[in-house]
């Protein structure tokens, strides 16, 4: 809508991606459209992302999901846009709505559709179209549009160059205490063999806020927390050990460190085959089924110090996905 505000809705518990998505399209629109009032509605605390992608809102709330859609409607803004997330009530605003989405499962679709059988106005599809596309008939929408891969790129490095390989393992910020816990005795298991080989190496855990309760990797020497710079921890080290998720990947990929993907479970979205597509471009992925293969592959990498080959990604899609909001009618 011409002039109208525009306020993001974006859940803050499950990493950081959804919140980052949604501050780098608010940066593009603050560029193209400066005279347009932007806020940002959040279930959590805004942490992890930079005090500029902040700046890019007019105005900030934190509220529960169920007052969401009210907290959205007491900005009087005239465009919702939501990012992979559905809120209870959002179908009766009188605001256009646009839904941002990342590849989900297609059997967790349905989850997109919105009360009352409304069609969202407009569907940003965060990858590009020959990557996934949601079936025709997964939710009725206006308009679709595939902007593109949504990051920030990370650059290359030359490792931590100390006399030790560093391997850095990050461990993500979202889900809960129990997928945690699995995740940490999925990260120890593979790490202890590589240990017992003799082979010298320190390993480095990025922990973030929101995830401090759930403890540190017994395997870890030191703990840091990554504030909203994971991305340059990340081309510094001589090898990553990472969860799986949208935005872990991709910046990943813009680097040329060595890394080895470890999957967790999450409700809407499927890790386990995000990380093989691309663990053949990145480095592995660990697969429940073998163990000793991941801890095989790591000590491989960490031996031999060795970059890769930065992926090309194209262009962020976030000027697209702006444009499409700017657009809409």
């Amino acid at each position: 809508m011409p002039g109208a505000d525009i306020c993001f809705l974006a859940t803050g518990k499950s990493g950081l991606g959804h919140l980052r998505r949604s501050a780098t399209i608010a940066r593009c629109l603050r560029r193209l459209a400066p005279e347009r009032r932007l806020h940002l509605v959040s279930n959590a605390p805004p942490l992890g992302v930079t005090e500029a992608d902040l700046a890019a809102f007019d105005s900030l709330q934190v509220q529960d999901r169920g007052q969401m859609a009210q907290a959205a409607a007491a900005t009087d803004a005239g465009v919702l846009v939501l990012d992979t997330l559905t809120v209870p009530g959002i179908e009766t605003s009188t605001a256009r709505l646009a839904l941002v989405l990342r590849e989900a499962p297609d059997s967790q679709l349905h989850r997109f559709r919105l009360a009352g059988g409304r069609a969202w106005d407009l569907v940003v599809i965060a990858n590009p179209r020959a990557h996934w596309m949601p079936p025709g008939d997964a939710f009725p929408a206006r308009a679709m549009v595939a902007a593109g891969w949504i990051y920030r790129p990370t650059g290359r490095g030359r490792g931590a160059g100390a006399a030790l390989p560093q391997v850095l393992v990050a461990t993500g910020g979202g889900g809960t205490a129990d997928t945690a816990a699995a995740l940490y005795a999925d990260m120890d298991a593979i790490l202890r063999p590589v240990r017992q080989s003799g082979l010298e190496f320190e390993v480095v855990q990025a922990i973030g806020p929101r995830a401090r309760s759930f403890g540190h990797l017994a395997s870890a020497d030191r703990c840091i927390d990554p504030g909203a710079e994971l991305n340059a921890l990340f081309r510094e080290a001589d090898v990553v050990i990472s969860t799986a998720g949208y935005n872990s990947v991709l910046e990943l990929a813009t680097t040329d460190a060595p890394v080895l993907l470890v999957p967790i479970p999450r409700s809407i979205d499927d890790q386990a085959a995000r990380a093989r597509v691309w663990a053949p471009l990145l480095g592995y992925w660990h697969d429940a089924d073998r163990p000793h293969s991941s801890s095989d592959w790591l000590k491989g990498a960490i031996a031999a110090r060795l970059r890769r080959a930065p992926v090309d990604l194209g262009p962020s899609g976030e000027e697209t996905a702006a444009r499409a909001i700017l657009d809409l009618p």
